[in-house]
């Protein structure tokens, strides 16, 4: 699960470019990403002993951008519909709150204000539409693309694509080999683990 010390750029701190359109994939990703600067900066984290609470807070604000439902069904693909309706709800939750813990951990500890640039959107077919970005560097910048799909509550992110490397995809093939030997709820358990480790590394620091 390498790929997700990456996440620490994702949400950086955004500079908005060119809105071409008004609240539409680029104006609703922006939002939320602006609510996570604000966590990241606000002094009363500076105490170590904030942590958790900065932790849940910027949390919340993930819950609002990212649709999980949906990057929990892309990420175990076929084998979805082998998932009772209490797995596939266990495990959604369960990965929401992985990715949650992977995410703050590797902001926490890398975050130095990089600036992300909107570049464009784009509108697909389905309610679908990709958000173009790209991280600038000293001599060339990270392109990072965030997919995303328009449902009753706007638009909502599905798959992050980093240097042209897709989220789900990656989590697709370790979650596919898992579930080739394993139970659907081992596979569970397995996260459960990993977030357990998590909180445990999260309270020595």
């Amino acid at each position: 699960m390498k790929y997700a010390a990456r996440l620490i750029l994702i949400l950086g701190c955004f500079i908005y470019v060119s809105p071409l359109f008004a609240a539409e994939p680029m104006e609703d990703l922006r939002g939320p990403v602006e609510k996570v600067i604000q966590i990241l900066q606000d002094p009363k984290y500076k105490d170590k002993t904030q942590g958790e609470a900065q932790r849940i807070e910027i949390m919340a604000v993930i819950r609002e951008i990212f649709n999980f439902q949906e990057i929990s069904k892309r990420t175990i693909s076929r084998q979805w519909k082998k998932f009772t309706k209490e797995q596939q709800q266990e495990f959604q939750d369960t990965f929401a709150d992985f990715l949650g813990h992977t995410y703050y951990q590797k902001v926490r500890d890398a975050y130095q204000g990089e600036k992300v640039v909107f570049l464009s959107q784009e509108h697909l077919e389905n309610g679908k539409a990709v958000v173009k970005t790209n991280i600038p560097r000293q001599n060339d910048a990270i392109p990072l693309d965030y997919k995303m799909l328009n449902g009753k509550n706007g638009w909502r992110i599905y798959d992050v694509v980093i240097e042209g490397v897709s989220l789900v995809n990656n989590y697709r093939t370790q979650f596919s080999k898992i579930l080739g030997k394993e139970t659907p709820d081992q596979l569970i358990a397995r996260l459960k683990k990993k977030i357990s480790e998590q909180k445990k590394q999260d309270a020595s620091t």
